[in-house]
């Protein structure tokens, strides 16, 4: 694919800022169409959810009385200008302008987070067409159209990774723990970015430095005046919803996870469909997390960042990239909004990746396919009511995407041990 971009003619950063807008403004536009004439709506329902909490704040009320929101206030107060009547702030601005205020909200972070891909590739001497493949990408560009708040995720994962990369660690912690508040996963990142700080000072040896102390005390302080504040308005409810809740989540509806059909019948038996866990009161949902984090917080960092490397940031970014693929990989909750989470960070990756043009083309194929067999299966299920699919359609079309993730993860691994192989032998050479 990074090949396929370099034969691209180079583009003005301004030009690719601009047609990207642009793009954006068309799909919103097509989505204000579509939504008023036609009987498969654009926009998002989780953007419905996010507007109806949104309105029970306007009235002063709990966002949470809107059923299923499963986020901070915080998320609800942003979109507050989506409530406002006709006439708000004697303003002639109808009451549907208002509505798709979140959605200008979300395209915002989008393009912020295409800024810093383009900033990050510019600092560390990336190809900077790589940063279409988030510009220009179809996907990304209709999830955030729709009204899905994960560009905000990626704007903030790409600010903390700019303040890194600059060196300023009190920023990266605060940006953190913003994140952290906004949705848990980036806390996957804290192992890793320990690694690089200070890496002269070997972390099993000198744990404490100051300005490891800075990034760690930074993101606590934020993300625990965030969360105290809200806990202080929204009591228990607020740490229910937003936190508590994806312990034991049983979402199975358009979930590719390896784990669909064993949240399917436990959200309808109550109790864990494996017998040997019914024998423990265990629930499948509540080990789900024990590889995941094992593999995403621990162990890829450890085997990817290696703190002698010449490239240091550079291993932190592909570190990041990695470590999202396995987290949404391995979550008992996969859906097609989540892969945005390491889309952002692909055009970065791919600026040092060694694996070569075919394999890339087979690995992203074979991704795609596979992703494509479950939908099949999930469409005649969900939509189609087929219940016989559980016998021999969902439960395996989910084990062959989550395997090829495994391919594609193992390719990954083997491909920056390739490449810090490489770099060592450019050193000797030098030397």
């Amino acid at each position: 694919m990074s090949k396929l971009l370099t034969k691209l003619p180079h583009l003005s950063t301004s030009t690719i800022i601009i047609t990207s807008f642009l793009l954006r403004l068309g799909f919103l536009l097509f989505g204000l169409y579509q939504d008023k004439y036609m009987a498969l709506p654009y926009t998002d329902i989780d953007y419905f959810v996010f507007t109806d909490a949104s309105k029970f704040v306007y009235q002063s009320l709990s966002p949470y009385l809107r059923a299923t929101y499963r986020y901070t206030p915080l998320l609800s107060w942003l979109l507050y200008p989506t409530a406002l009547e006709d006439d708000a702030f004697g303003l002639p601005i109808p009451h549907a302008v208002w509505f798709e205020f979140g959605k200008l909200v979300f395209v915002f972070c989008d393009l912020i987070t295409g800024i810093l891909i383009l900033k990050l590739l510019k600092k560390l001497g990336g190809d900077l067409r790589l940063s279409l493949l988030w510009f220009w990408n179809p996907m990304v560009i209709t999830i955030s159209t729709r009204g899905s708040s994960e560009s905000l995720m990626t704007c903030v994962v790409l600010l903390m990774m700019w303040f890194i990369v600059d060196n300023q660690w009190s920023l990266a912690g605060i940006v953190l723990g913003l994140g952290v508040h906004l949705k848990i996963y980036p806390l996957i990142y804290l192992p890793a970015v320990l690694l690089v700080i200070d890496p002269h000072k070997v972390w099993w040896k000198c744990p404490i430095s100051l300005n490891r102390l800075k990034f760690v005390g930074s993101a606590v302080i934020i993300y625990s005046a965030l969360t105290w504040t809200m806990y202080s308005i929204y009591g228990q409810e607020f740490l229910d919803e937003a936190y508590l809740y994806h312990l034991v989540r049983l979402d199975h509806r358009h979930n590719f996870s390896v784990y669909n059909v064993g949240l399917y019948f436990t959200s309808f038996t109550g109790h864990s469909s494996l017998k040997f866990l019914q024998e423990h009161y265990l629930k499948i949902e509540q080990l789900a997390f024990i590889p995941q984090l094992s593999l995403s917080i621990v162990l890829i960092p450890l085997g990817v960042i290696d703190q002698n490397s010449t490239t240091l940031y550079q291993d932190l970014l592909n570190s990041f990239f990695i470590q999202t693929f396995t987290f949404i990989t391995y979550n008992k909750v996969c859906t097609s909004q989540y892969f945005i989470w390491f889309l952002c960070l692909l055009p970065n990756y791919l600026a040092s990746t060694s694996i070569s043009g075919l394999t890339g083309l087979v690995l992203v194929l074979g991704w795609v396919v596979t992703q494509g067999l479950w939908l099949l299966y999930g469409y005649k299920l969900e939509f189609l009511g087929e219940s016989g699919i559980f016998a021999y359609g969902i439960w395996s079309s989910s084990l062959v995407f989550f395997l090829w993730n495994v391919v594609v993860i193992g390719s990954l691994i083997k491909d920056q041990k390739q490449r810090h192989k490489q770099l060592q032998q450019d050193h000797h050479k030098t030397e």
